[in-house]
């Protein structure tokens, strides 16, 4: 990792780590080996980094019950505090691998800084369940806050949106959706919170040609894989919800956007800042120099994860305030 260019040294340092951690366990390849094993791996290597996660007042697992599925959740609260606001909190993973345990440090850390609950929601996985069953899945969330707001002392008529990477994008789908089918309850929603996503560029982007093979962790044979999984419809890739780059981003909250400096999906987050500004949508963008996609997860040794949880919950902080 030391021989990638302009890599920050605790990111090289932290990923020669990752390796470590899984030497001597078999190699895996998305799309080759079943799934179940992959998914297992990914959480494998990140038990390390999820082992210190701070205490909070109260961390409780629940249920949102669909007429398809029981989508599990995790509310996260940070303090004694009634009347909390409420992050919903969609992991990132491509959309086919990830859960609660994954991002469960993530969580508390968002938690910490914001000041607000957090609710991580373990949506549905592709290529068993395909777009736009997780957005279903976190909008039937957004449905039940009501009630879990009574039950757990939050407050539904604060409420923001965020994930990382796949949960990016769920993220702002999601609140596409929600603005034009239900405008009433789109007024609870004050702020989203997007890191690293993919926002409608796709592999033929810069970034993606620079950062988008093997060494730098996410490269484009993944990010095709991915897309394969979760589209099944030629008509979902131009889907606003999906293409967010095309949609019409108008009335959005105060938008917190991350990058890492050395992402294939890099060049997302200033176009979506582009179209942002466009239409008036109030927005801040921080790049993290020097770390790679997936970067959050490496708080134990990486102060740049750590600062952009931090600057991220202080936005959360600000937004609900």
């Amino acid at each position: 990792m030391s021989d990638i260019p302009n890599i920050d040294p605790e990111m090289a340092a932290a990923m020669a780590q990752m390796q470590e951690l899984v030497r001597g366990l078999p190699v895996l390849t998305e799309g080759v080996d079943p799934m179940p094993k992959v998914r297992e791996r990914y959480l494998f290597g990140r038990r390390y980094w999820n082992h210190d996660a701070p205490e909070l007042a109260e961390v409780v697992n629940e249920t949102v019950v669909t007429a398809e599925r029981v989508v599990p959740i995790r509310i996260y609260r940070p303090s004694d505090e009634s009347s909390l606001p409420v992050l919903v909190f969609s992991h990132g993973g491509g959309f086919v691998v990830g859960n609660l345990d994954s991002h469960d440090k993530i969580c508390r850390l968002l938690a910490l800084h914001s000041g607000a609950a957090v609710i991580a929601v373990d949506y549905a996985l592709a290529p068993e369940f395909k777009f736009p069953r997780p957005l279903e899945e976190v909008r039937a969330v957004l449905d039940a806050l009501p009630g879990l707001a009574a039950s757990y002392r939050l407050d539904a008529g604060r409420v923001a949106l965020g994930g990382d990477s796949a949960g990016a994008s769920i993220s702002l789908g999601v609140a596409l959706e929600l603005r034009d089918a239900n405008p009433a309850q789109f007024q609870s929603l004050r702020s989203l919170l997007l890191y690293y996503g993919n926002f409608g560029l796709g592999v033929d982007s810069e970034s993606a040609r620079k950062f988008g093979t093997p060494e730098y962790g996410l490269d484009v044979n993944k990010m095709k894989f991915y897309r394969a999984s979760y589209v099944a419809e030629p008509a979902h890739h131009d889907d606003p919800r999906l293409n967010q780059l095309r949609a019409n981003l108008q009335g959005l909250p105060p938008t917190f956007l991350a990058a890492a400096g050395l992402d294939p999906l890099l060049d997302n987050v200033p176009a979506l800042a582009e179209k942002l500004a466009a239409v008036g949508v109030s927005h801040q963008v921080k790049i993290y120099d020097g770390v790679l996609h997936g970067f959050l997860h490496l708080t134990r040794s990486v102060a740049k994860a750590r600062q952009a949880l931090a600057e991220g919950g202080d936005a959360l902080r600000t937004a609900f305030n």
